[in-house]
C-alpha cells in the first residue's frame, strides 16, 4: 500500500504546481468564500504541494525516515492522510490524488481493525521473513518447566490482514494442561519405532538450527524421549494455553478431514441465443410517411420494453430534438406516438436483440436487406434514414456484391440510383437514402457534436417536407 502512496503524492505534487499556474477553488460552484486560499497568496497550493513533498518522502522514504517508527506506523498515517486528502480536495486540479487518498484510508483503517500492526518490531532490519533463517543453537532445560515459545501465537490473536478468517479453530488442552501426541513420522523407523538417532547426548541436540526465530528470542522447549525396557515411547509437553505454531506442524493430518474445493471456478449455464420472438418491439411504418428511421437491431432493453432506443445512454431521442425532427425530447415510451405526432416511422434491419449490434454478422444483416426493402416498397415512406454506418455497408454488399470502400461512403443524402424500395415496373422511383451516425452510446468515434451536424441536416428537410405537405399533428 506505500507503493501505492507514492505515484498518490506525485500527483498532489503535480496538481499543487499546476494550481500555481492556473489558481483554481474545485467548489467555487457553490461558494466563492474558498477563493482566497489560491489567489493573490497561494496558500491552498502551498499546502498540497508540502503534503506531497512529505508523502513522498514518507514512502519512498528518505534515509532518515526508513525503519523509524512514522514510516511504520498506521495509526499515524490515518491521522496524516485525511489532511492531505482535504487540502487535495479543495484543489481544482487535486480532485484525482484526493480520491486516492480516501481509497488508501480505507485500506489502511480496514488493516488497521484487522489487527495490523507494524511498529511492534523494534528494528525493520531484524523483521521475520521466511527465506531468513537463524542457525542459533536450541538449549535444553528441565522437564519440570516449559514456558511457551515467543514463536508460537496465541489462537485469539490476530496477526494479519485477514486475521478474522484465519483464525484456527484447536481443542482445549486437558485438564493437567498438556496434551501427548505421537513423534512426527519423519522420526520413527521403518518398524514404527523411534528413530535411534533421537537418543543423542545434549551436545548433540544443541547444534540443531532454529528456524525463523522471532526477535523476542525465547528458546523453544524440547523434552528428551523416555526409553522403557518394554517399549519405546515418547511424550512432549504442550503449553497450558492454546497456541499455534508459525513453523510447519508435525502432526499428520487425515485426509479426510476437509475434502479439497475444486480450484475452478463452476462456469455459469449456457444462456439461449434470442430470437426476434423475445423482442416486444413493433414496426410502426404506416404508409406515406415522411421519413422511415432504420435502426440495427433491438437491444436488450429495448427488445424487453418493447420501446425504440430504450437505453439510457443511447442518443437517439435527443438526436431527434436537436435537429428539429420532434419538437421536444421525448422519452422512449413515446415510441408508437411519432408516427401520429410527427409522421416518422420506426424499424430494424434485424428483428433479434442483442447486447449490440456487433453481435450481429454479416450474414444476418444482409439477410435483412431485402426484407427491409420490402417494408419500404410496400409504404413508400418519401425518404428512409439509415441509423448508423454498419446498416449502409450491409445494403452496399448486397447491391453490389463487395464490401464498400473508403471513398465511397459518406454520411448524409446517397445517390439517387441508391433510392430504396424502387421495384421492376413500378412507376415508383423509391425513397431517398439518408445515412445518418449510430446513436448508440457504445460508438465513440464521433463526437455529439459531430453527430448533431450530421443529424442537422436530416431534420432540416424533414422540417421543410412537412410544412410543404401541410402536415398536421393528430392527437394521441
Amino acid at each position: 500500500m506505500s507503493a501505492a502512496n507514492i505515484p498518490t503524492s506525485t500527483d498532489q505534487i503535480a496538481s499543487a504546481i499546476e494550481g500555481f499556474i492556473w489558481p483554481k477553488v474545485f467548489w467555487d460552484f457553490i461558494s466563492k468564500n474558498l477563493d482566497a486560499a489560491v489567489s493573490p497568496i497561494p496558500v491552498l497550493q502551498t499546502l498540497n504541494l508540502l503534503m506531497g513533498l512529505i508523502g513522498l518522502a514518507w514512502e519512498w522514504p528518505l534515509r532518515p525516515l526508513a525503519g523509524s517508527l512514522p514510516h511504520r506506523s498506521i495509526e499515524i498515517r490515518l491521522v496524516v492522510y485525511p489532511l492531505s486528502a482535504l487540502f487535495a480536495a479543495l484543489l481544482y486540479q487535486g480532485t484525482d490524488p484526493a480520491l486516492y487518498y480516501l481509497i488508501g484510508i480505507g485500506v489502511y483503517f480496514w488493516a488497521y481493525s484487522e489487527g495490523e500492526n507494524p511498529h511492534i518490531y523494534t528494528d525493520s532490519a531484524k523483521m521475520p521473513s521466511s527465506n531468513i533463517q537463524h542457525d542459533e543453537p536450541v538449549k535444553a532445560h528441565d522437564d519440570t518447566s516449559d514456558p511457551p515459545a515467543t514463536d508460537d501465537v496465541p489462537v485469539n490473536k490476530i496477526t494479519s490482514f485477514h486475521g478474522q478468517l484465519n483464525r484456527f479453530l484447536l481443542r482445549n488442552s486437558s485438564a493437567d494442561g498438556s496434551t501427548n501426541r505421537p513423534a512426527s513420522p519423519s522420526k520413527r523407523g521403518r518398524d514404527g519405532l523411534l528413530d535411534p538417532k533421537l537418543e543423542a547426548s545434549t551436545d548433540d541436540i544443541e547444534s540443531i538450527p532454529q528456524h525463523r526465530r522471532s526477535t523476542r528470542s525465547t528458546t523453544a522447549s524440547l523434552k528428551r524421549p523416555k526409553v522403557e525396557s518394554t517399549g519405546i515411547t515418547t511424550s512432549m509437553t504442550q503449553p497450558s494455553r492454546i497456541i499455534r505454531s508459525r513453523s510447519s506442524s508435525s502432526i499428520p493430518r487425515s485426509p479426510t478431514a476437509s475434502p479439497k474445493k475444486s480450484s475452478r471456478r463452476q462456469k455459469p449455464p449456457p444462456t439461449r441465443d434470442l430470437t426476434p420472438a423475445d423482442s416486444l418491439l413493433r414496426d410502426t411504418i404506416p404508409s406515406n410517411l415522411t421519413l422511415l428511421l432504420v435502426g440495427v437491431n433491438p437491444g436488450i432493453l429495448t427488445g424487453s420494453t418493447g420501446f425504440a432506443y430504450a437505453h439510457p445512454s443511447n442518443l437517439y431521442w435527443k438526436l431527434l430534438h436537436s435537429s428539429g425532427i420532434t419538437s421536444i425530447r421525448h422519452p422512449p415510451s413515446d415510441t408508437y406516438k411519432l408516427p401520429a405526432l410527427y409522421n416518422v416511422g420506426n424499424t430494424n434491419i434485424v428483428e433479434r436483440p442483442s447486447r449490440d449490434a456487433s453481435m450481429l454478422s454479416k450474414a444476418e444483416m444482409d439477410a435483412g436487406v431485402p426484407v427491409l426493402e420490402a417494408k419500404v416498397a410496400a409504404k413508400r415512406p418519401e425518404a428512409v434514414c439509415l441509423v448508423g454506418k454498419g446498416i449502409w455497408e450491409a445494403v452496399w454488399r448486397v447491391r453490389h456484391g463487395r464490401v464498400i470502400r473508403r471513398e465511397e461512403f459518406r454520411y448524409g443524402w446517397q445517390d439517387e440510383a441508391e433510392n430504396m424500395g424502387c421495384t421492376d415496373g413500378s412507376d415508383w422511383v423509391g425513397a431517398p437514402v439518408f445515412v445518418a451516425t449510430t446513436t448508440s452510446g457504445l460508438a465513440a468515434g464521433m463526437s455529439i457534436p459531430e453527430k448533431e451536424a450530421v443529424w442537422a441536416e436530416l431534420g432540416a428537410w424533414v422540417v421543410k417536407r412537412r410544412a410543404e405537405c401541410g402536415f398536421v399533428a393528430s392527437e394521441v
